[in-house]
Formats: C-alpha cells, sequence, structure tokens
C-alpha cells in the first residue's frame, strides 16, 4: 500500500509540475541513461555516469552517526555484499556495522531526476527492502573536479517507510551544454571526456581541415590573382611555381641533413668535436 501512495503521490507532482511550467529534468538513452537528464530549460544534460560502475562495485559511499554504512552504484546495481548482491537490482545497500545486516534502499531500475520549486535536482529511487527509498540531492559545484566531488548522508526519515536521504556535490551534478562530465562509467569502464576540456583528438581533426582549407585557398587566390592581373594560363596559374618544383627536392635535403648524423654515428663517423 505505501509502494502504491509513493507512486500517486509522485505522478501528482509531476503533473502539477508540467502544468504550471516548472524545470523538469528528462532522463537520458543509452547505457548510461539512469544517471543523466536533460533540463526542459536547455541549460543543458546533468551526467552522473562519472559515478556509475559497470563491474557493480559501490561507486558513492556513505556513513551514517547512528552506526550505518550506505553504499551505492549509479546506473547499475550494487554487487557486492550479501543481500543487495543477491538481488541484482539494487542501486544502493544499506549496512549495519553492529552485525552486518543488509537491507536494499532501493531498485536502480526506478531511477527519477525531480526538479523542485527551488530549481534543485534530486536523484529518487524506490522499491528497496521494507519498502525502503532514497533521495540523492545534487549540488552543482564548477569548481570540484570529477573526482573530488563529496557525498554524504543526510538524514533518515520514516514516513510510514524508510526513507535516506543524501547529498552529492560534484562539478558534475551542473548542466552541461556538451551532456559529458568525466569518465563514463566511473571505475568500471568507458570512455572519458571532460566538459571542461576539448577532446584532444577533435582539436587535431578540426586544426587539420582549418589547414587544409587554408592551403586550397592559397592556391585558388593566387591563381585569380595570376589570370586576372598577369593574364597568366596553364600552369603559370600555380603561384610560386618555381617554389612548388623545388619543394620536394627541398624535403629531401632536409631529410638527408637530419638523418646523415645518424648514419655517420653507426659508421663509427659523425660531427666534429669542438
Amino acid at each position: 500500500m505505501p509502494a502504491t501512495v509513493t507512486v500517486f503521490s509522485m505522478t501528482l507532482l509531476l503533473l502539477a509540475s508540467s502544468s504550471s511550467g516548472q524545470k523538469t529534468c528528462d532522463i537520458g538513452v543509452g547505457q548510461y541513461a539512469l544517471c543523466q537528464c536533460e533540463m526542459s530549460d536547455g541549460s543543458g544534460t546533468i551526467d552522473l555516469s562519472a559515478y556509475a560502475n559497470t563491474n557493480g562495485n559501490p561507486s558513492l559511499e556513505s556513513t551514517s552517526p547512528n552506526g550505518f554504512g550506505y553504499h551505492l552504484n549509479l546506473c547499475f546495481p550494487v554487487k557486492v555484499g550479501g543481500v543487495c548482491a543477491a538481488t541484482q537490482t539494487s542501486a544502493g545497500c544499506q549496512s549495519r556495522d553492529l552485525d552486518g545486516d543488509e537491507w536494499s534502499m532501493g531498485s536502480y531500475e526506478t531511477a527519477s531526476f525531480v526538479v523542485d520549486n527551488t530549481d534543485t535536482v534530486s536523484l529518487h529511487f524506490s522499491n528497496g527492502d521494507d519498502n525502503r527509498g532514497m533521495e540523492i540531492q545534487l549540488i552543482c559545484d564548477e569548481n570540484r573536479q570529477v573526482d573530488q566531488h563529496e557525498f554524504v548522508f543526510d538524514r533518515e526519515d520514516f514516513p510510514g517507510y524508510f526513507y535516506y536521504y543524501f547529498k552529492l556535490t560534484s562539478k558534475c551534478a551542473c548542466p552541461h551544454k556538451s551532456g559529458v562530465c568525466g569518465k563514463a562509467g566511473g571505475g568500471g569502464g568507458g570512455g572519458s571526456s571532460d566538459d571542461g576540456g576539448s577532446d584532444p583528438g577533435v582539436v587535431g581533426i578540426v586544426l587539420m581541415v582549418l589547414a587544409f582549407a587554408a592551403f586550397v585557398t592559397y592556391f585558388i587566390v593566387g591563381a585569380v590573382f595570376l589570370r586576372v592581373k598577369h593574364q597568366k594560363s596553364g600552369t603559370d596559374l600555380i603561384i610560386h611555381k618555381e617554389f612548388w618544383k623545388d619543394f620536394p627536392f627541398l624535403v629531401k635535403d632536409g631529410v638527408m641533413f637530419t638523418v646523415s648524423p645518424c648514419v655517420n654515428a653507426a659508421k663509427g663517423s659523425g660531427y666534429s668535436k669542438m
């Protein structure tokens, strides 16, 4: 019964949000869909895939003053421990220090992003053991690198069932236009790309395209100039023609000048000592 009430309440909340024009964060697509959402105001995508381990190891861990530990994994189930590993569905596992007992705090498949009236985004999970659920408040901090995040236990409520609140402060809690924040999959694998920098491969391709475009423009503009200004035709339309005729030989001379000391050294000779 409490689970039905929870689902019904969440549905009413979402309907009220959409009717009032409140911002939403729509869940993503693909392998890391359950830890990504796109802001409805166009500010970008929140990407928490840096804290998703495909191997099932917890990526976010915290403790509470009353002797409990909390072990979470985003996007994929926690696969360590006893009860939580056995279910193969837990997004988070609560363990008691006293005797090692464990409880699932929510199924990873129930992940949903909620934006409140202060534009704070939180990640929610439900359907844990004894109807447990949890909420992770996402606190944006662009000054923290991906591996400098802070994950803390906030409080525990009992609204007819067990509910746990956490706070995650991270650069990845901020919407980014690129849609990517840090290493996808955390320690579990995946590619890496930080929204704060550029992919070196992409930069290299862009520079090569620009260089090629400049090279082609050089010949086109040169040919037009020689045709209009000097009435040239045929191969005479090649600007700096004599240079380009000699260019292969200049390259050869440069290569020979560079490698000849190495060849001479191998033969027992080389540059003379000063």
